[in-house]
């Protein structure tokens, strides 16, 4: 917990350099709201500021809108010590009801913008209020959490939690460490009648391999899931995980079981799970009124249905545990159980294979799919050739500071292109990471618009996400010189946007843009390496399109009666674009 704790005020105190212009910035309360926002909800930086409402906010610090799935994050962040504890009445009044009662009301004065996508969307049946509270230390409030599990089954369109300190370090990372040891879990069924067990040696079945499939209670699969939590095992298969990056529960399945009628008919509703274990062991009797039918399954693997088992977690986990097979005796999910020896290539292949395929027909792009883990990773390995480190994941970051205690390998390789940008030579690790959702990020601004970078960050990650798969086909398509060219000149013009007078121009994301589309030829790859061949050209670059930028957002802010936050959001106005690099170019040859 406590080096957890130390990599947070790392982290401030980074950004109190690096932001200094940033008001409030120099509070460390104030910059947790910040590193939420960065690290937890991959909001950009450009646009963290005006998210962020903090002092006298009425029950919120900051918040996040999803439009195209109609979610909003209402967001408390306590940064706390080991002394202190947040109080059941605060959870209670303050972030359970304030927040919430002023914006039914119509009364929240604090955001515009907020209290407007409220009130338009609230009657929309997709429409979902994640209350978050975010606490520094591992102090947990029973009475606290009690008034949040009450809340939740109460008001099934708004969903609270509590993060407290190890929970927000499981969420930074979004992994479970692999375990070396193994894991029994019962699996239960009405009766022996509710089981289809499929055996292929009892059926002379040749090729098929041992199946179940069981009618089972979602109560059964929400332990199985606790439990793993519990022993940390890893339960979801990693290609899963991978896929569902930034899993959550999905609104449709978490409703439905919290609706004590439609709960009964989940079964009907659902796909259901798909799990591969090494041992299925006999179906056996025992006594109980509610499920007679158990068998047990050892080292099981979720491979398809993560999104139903994180829901089903969700929902029950709100439940008093005494009532949880009573108000849930009737709800049941589809389990598809698959035996498969994985010390056995031909069906270590199939296992493979039927993790593509039961996920590909879910309206995943099968190519997508089969993931480009491997391909960052190739581009992290190249990248560290030359002194620069991509961090694939949040874990990264603590993997190079092990591997490098000193930088001079580093600082070697990647000198002369960092003097080559105009910027300062390596002093430290992190001034050459590089997260792979910012180059993703700068990759759509070549590609597709500087709009596209700030307003979809959140889909950079996301597997067959449009804007993943063209960062994805741009990195297949071109060399690691052209992405640390491209990257680097990204850094430049953020360096020069953070020393300007006003600290915003150049606009880094409509640089590149621009770069794109006028000094590449129509966003041209090939083009990369040659305009930024030295220092002379990279200079030019930022002096333009600083004025460029500086004055788009003049004419524009003019013609269209908004603020720089909205502007940067919205479709680039190639005519006004135009207009501006046309007058400026010759001046500032």
């Amino acid at each position: 917990m406590a080096d957890f704790r130390k990599q947070i005020e790392e982290d401030i105190r980074e950004y109190q350099e690096n932001y200094s212009f940033v008001k409030n910035i120099e509070k460390d309360e104030w910059a947790f709201n910040y590193w939420v926002l960065d690290k937890l909800f991959y909001e950009d930086e450009e646009l963290i500021e005006e998210r962020i409402i903090d002092y006298h906010d009425m029950g919120i610090d900051a918040y996040e809108i999803y439009e195209d799935t109609e979610d909003v994050y209402l967001i408390q962040n306590k940064y706390y010590s080991d002394s202190t504890s947040i109080t059941a009445e605060y959870v209670k009044n303050d972030f359970l009801l304030r927040a919430i009662g002023a914006l039914e009301n119509g009364t929240y004065k604090k955001s515009e913008e907020l209290q407007t996508f409220f009130t338009t969307h609230k009657s929309h049946p997709e429409f979902t209020v994640h209350l978050q509270l975010f606490v520094t230390n591992n102090n947990r409030v029973k009475e606290a959490d009690e008034y949040v599990n009450h809340f939740n089954v109460d008001h099934p369109q708004y969903i609270a939690s509590i993060y407290y300190l190890d929970d927000i370090e499981n969420r930074y990372y979004d992994e479970i460490q692999p375990v070396k040891k193994n894991i029994t879990v019962k699996v239960e069924s009405v009766n022996k009648g509710t089981i289809l067990n499929i055996n292929s040696e009892s059926y002379k079945l040749a090729n098929v391999i041992d199946a179940r499939y069981v009618f089972t209670p979602v109560v059964a699969v929400y332990r199985l899931y606790r439990e793993s939590i519990e022993k940390g095992y890893p339960i979801f298969d990693m290609n899963i995980r991978e896929y569902l990056g930034n899993k959550g529960v999905n609104k449709n399945i978490y409703t439905t079981l919290l609706d004590s009628e439609e709960r009964k008919n989940f079964f009907y509703y659902n796909n259901g799970i798909t799990v591969i274990c090494d041992k299925m062991r006999k179906i056996e009797t025992q006594a109980s009124t509610y499920m007679n039918a158990v068998f047990e399954i050892d080292n099981p693997q979720i491979v398809n249905g993560c999104q139903t088992v994180n829901s089903i977690y969700e929902a029950l986990k709100n439940i008093d545990p005494i009532d949880l097979e009573k108000e849930f005796k009737d709800t049941f999910v589809m389990l598809k159980i698959l035996e498969i020896d994985r010390d056995n290539s031909e069906e270590d292949t199939l296992y493979h294979n039927i993790v593509k395929y039961n996920n590909s027909q879910n309206a995943i792009d099968e190519k997508t799919f089969v993931a480009n883990s491997n391909e960052f990773r190739r581009v992290q390995t190249e990248f560290e050739g030359k002194g620069f480190l991509l961090l694939i994941k949040q874990s990264d970051k603590n993997s190079f500071a092990n591997k490098y205690k000193t930088i001079t390998k580093l600082k070697a390789a990647n000198s002369e292109r960092l003097s080559r940008f105009g910027l300062e030579e390596m002093k430290k690790l992190s001034d050459v990471h590089i997260p792979l959702e910012k180059l993703l990020q700068i990759i759509n601004a070549f590609m597709v618009g500087g709009e596209v970078a700030y307003r979809n960050k959140s889909n950079m990650l996301k597997f067959g996400s449009e804007e993943y798969n063209v960062a994805t086909r741009f990195i297949r398509g071109t060399t690691t010189e052209v992405l640390l060219d491209l990257y680097l000149l990204y850094k430049r013009a953020e360096k020069s946007k953070k020393a300007s007078e006003a600290g915003r121009y150049p606009i880094p994301y409509y640089l590149i843009d621009g770069f794109a589309k006028y000094e590449c030829s129509n966003r041209n790859s090939d083009i990369i390496i040659e305009a930024t061949s030295n220092k002379e050209k990279v200079d030019s670059l930022i002096r333009l399109y600083s004025a460029v930028t500086k004055g788009y957002t003049k004419e524009y802010q003019k013609k269209n009666d908004i603020d720089y936050g909205k502007m940067i959001k919205r479709a680039v106005d190639y005519d006004l674009f135009d207009s501006q690099r046309d007058t400026l170019i010759d001046v500032l040859k």
